[in-house]
């Protein structure tokens, strides 16, 4: 199986692929949590710093810190000239780098299903962030196959082909979200549903972007043989609703958790 922090190397393709959705995601997410202006945030699991790029953008931190095991990702996001005042290392999310009490709010944006002991990350995350301060998260809803690849899963499945899927991809249901951050000691624990539009301007667009080389879709698609790969566009191409100018619509699902360190 391809390493979580290799299905993520490319920034560009990631900004391609996915990037545009998560910010929709992350912009109602961060509505959400209506978090006080000037506090200092942790994005764990930063991948090419999009969601930490929202977070300097809308919620006017003090400072803002973010971590990845992917180095080419903390190039990437480095290099991005609204993220000179963040700060980004590599690192894991089971092991981070911070004093006891760093940080007012710390996040993982779209990364839960794909840390490998996420109890252990939330732990973490929980002893990094000063009593009272929050700690949340939200992750495509793929236990009802309502990511924005959930097209692919579906006629991929009637192909009986093997799915793309996370490393634990029930951990994104509120329910397990949930649990996780009780069983973290976390208070005042809160589930939501976040659901966005994707929207591409014709099935060109929905396959080209869909394909890249980036996440556990991606790089399915691309270790298939060609025969395969052309069945499967032909079979999306069929499946898929377009709209009267031929645009691809269809909505996609992101559930979110957040609670308090006591």
């Amino acid at each position: 199986m391809t390493k979580v922090e290799n299905m993520f190397t490319d920034g560009g393709a990631y900004e391609r692929a996915v990037g545009r959705w998560s910010r929709l995601v992350g912009d109602a997410f961060i509505d959400w949590l209506d978090a006080p202006k000037g506090l200092s945030w942790l994005d764990v699991g930063c991948g090419n710093g999009a969601f930490t790029a929202q977070i300097v953008s809308r919620c006017a931190p003090s400072a803002v810190s973010g971590l990845d095991p992917s180095k080419a990702q903390i190039e990437f996001a480095l290099q991005q000239p609204d993220l000179k005042r963040a700060q980004f290392q590599v690192g894991h999310a089971e092991a981070l780098p911070f004093e006891r009490g760093s940080f007012d709010v710390a996040v993982m944006a779209l990364v839960i299903s794909f840390v490998p002991d996420a109890a252990a990350a939330v732990a973490e995350m929980a002893r990094v962030v000063k009593p009272g301060g929050m700690i949340a998260a939200y992750m495509w809803d793929f236990p009802n196959n309502a990511a924005p690849a959930g097209p692919i899963s579906s006629a991929m499945s009637a192909m009986d082909m093997k799915m793309p899927r996370p490393p634990h991809p029930d951990l994104a249901s509120t329910s397990a979200l949930s649990s996780i951050w009780q069983a973290a000691g976390l208070e005042s624990v809160e589930t939501c549903a976040i659901k966005i539009k994707l929207e591409f301007r014709d099935f060109d667009d929905f396959w080209e972007s869909s394909n890249l080389p980036v996440g556990p879709t991606g790089m399915v698609i691309q270790s298939m043989s060609e025969v395969d790969r052309t069945l499967l566009k032909e079979r999306l191409r069929d499946a898929l609703t377009v709209m009267p100018d031929g645009r691809i619509v269809y909505d996609a699902v992101a559930n979110a958790v957040k609670g308090l360190v006591p």
